[in-house]
């Protein structure tokens, strides 16, 4: 199956990501998409998720720049995003509080305590203020999460992937 819509694009990572439809219709929003997109928003959608797999979410994308929108998306989509975490360091045979601490945005800078990402991830949401660095990566780490799935299909189909780089 060739992919060549945004709607396209939003079933397969859907489908692919392990994240729910829901917030993987926020992150293509958050990025200033639409399901119903024409042709070229494809291509730029396809591109900027591409660039944001090889160079990760910190070198900047819309919806993702500023902590008021990191701080609402995560909010939002926060049962998603844990449970999607939980899986992933099972997988990586870790806990998600080593997961977290391990992520490359804490590697030249003080990582947070278990404390502080606990409250993060399962705590009351009235304590983001002081969290809002972990806020952040949550919703950094799901962009990147999307982006890797949609990566994992433009290098199932080379010429797509081709097209993007041109």
């Amino acid at each position: 199956m060739y992919i060549s819509t945004v709607r396209g694009l939003y079933h397969f990572v859907t489908r692919n990501s392990g994240f729910s439809g829901r917030t993987v219709h926020s992150v293509i929003l958050s990025l200033g998409y639409y399901k119903w997109g024409t042709k070229e928003d494809f291509l730029e959608l396809s591109c900027d998720l591409q660039n944001c797999s090889n160079y990760g979410a910190n070198i900047g994308f819309s919806g993702f720049t500023y902590y008021q929108d990191t701080l609402a998306f995560s909010k939002k989509h926060r049962h998603d995003i844990v449970k999607h975490m939980e899986k992933s360091a099972a997988e990586l045979g870790t806990d998600i509080i080593s997961m977290v601490q391990n992520f490359g945005v804490f590697r030249n800078s003080e990582k947070p305590t278990a404390s502080e990402i606990g409250k993060a991830l399962w705590g009351s949401p009235r304590h983001s203020y002081e969290l809002v660095t972990l806020y952040n990566v949550c919703a950094w780490y799901a962009l990147e999460e999307i982006a890797h799935t949609w990566q994992k299909y433009l290098e199932a189909h080379p010429a797509l992937e081709e097209k993007l780089s041109a």
